[in-house]
């Protein structure tokens, strides 16, 4: 059953990953009468209290993303991003957070449904039923960047405040990760992300260099460093156009160059 799971996952991520996958949705070809047929049996699935059918719905959530990718009349996807939607909020019972094959599938194709898909990402994170713990920390990293793969700009506050607020360093991570995704946004928006960034990475770098034998803030600020570096580098690159790799180059470039026109 693991190793099912596990394959079943590794096929899903190769899917979305694809090159065909990684465009924007073509445009829409009118309704299609598989679509619904498709939804229905999925929330069949969500709802099966046993949760038995989770591998099916994971495949119907498969397909999906597949017509989306292909481009769909609009009326489906607004169909398709509340079928997903339900997935992860529909039911009085809920999956374990070992068991969450079926919710990561709906998160991941939730981030090709653009700015419905990112609503519903971010109602289901701030949503109590997958809570701030530990457990469910893998799955709330992946509505994260679910969100930002929407690119709905509206969002980037609500990222911004995950990526510099959050207790969990993970989660810190994957909204940097995700705010990577609005290379394209106009100047001022890209600012305001790389200042908040920045300005973050700062006040850990310092706490960080106060080490101490009993110093715990210090070491937590360092592990925290440890899990956002590479993350939150790749999205500073991705919205300044530089390619710098530590703080202080990040830091003097941007002291230079905030008040000047980027690229």
């Amino acid at each position: 059953m693991t190793r099912s799971i596990v394959r079943s996952l590794f096929v899903f991520a190769a899917l979305v990953a694809s090159p065909a996958l990684a465009q924007d949705p073509a445009p829409a070809k009118g309704p299609d009468k598989e679509i619904a047929a498709k939804i229905k049996v999925l929330k069949d699935c969500v709802l099966d209290k046993k949760f038995a059918r989770d591998e099916e719905g994971r495949q119907i959530v498969e397909f999906l993303l597949t017509k989306v990718q292909a481009g769909v009349d609009p009326k489906d996807l607004s169909a398709i991003a509340k079928a997903l939607e339900d997935v992860l909020m529909a039911g009085s019972k809920i999956r374990p957070p070992e068991n969450k094959v079926l919710y990561t599938a709906a998160a991941t194709a939730l981030g090709y449904c653009g700015p419905e898909g990112g609503k519903a990402l971010r109602g289901a994170y701030v949503n109590k039923r997958f809570p701030e713990k530990k457990d469910w920390v893998p799955l709330r990293e992946v509505f994260l960047r679910g969100v930002g793969r929407t690119k709905d700009e509206t969002l980037v506050k609500f990222l911004l405040d995950e990526a510099l607020r959050s207790p969990e360093a993970a989660l810190q991570a994957a909204a940097g990760d995700a705010l990577g995704n609005f290379e394209d946004a106009k100047e001022a928006l890209r600012k305001e992300v790389v200042d908040g960034l920045i300005k973050k990475w700062g006040e850990l770098e310092e706490k960080a260099s106060q080490m101490g034998s009993a110093n715990i803030e210090a070491q937590n600020a360092q592990d925290r460093l440890a899990a956002i570096t590479d993350k939150w580098n790749t999205t500073l690159a991705r919205l300044t156009r530089q390619n710098h790799h530590k703080f202080l180059d990040w830091q003097n470039w941007h002291n230079k160059n905030k008040n000047l026109p980027w690229q």
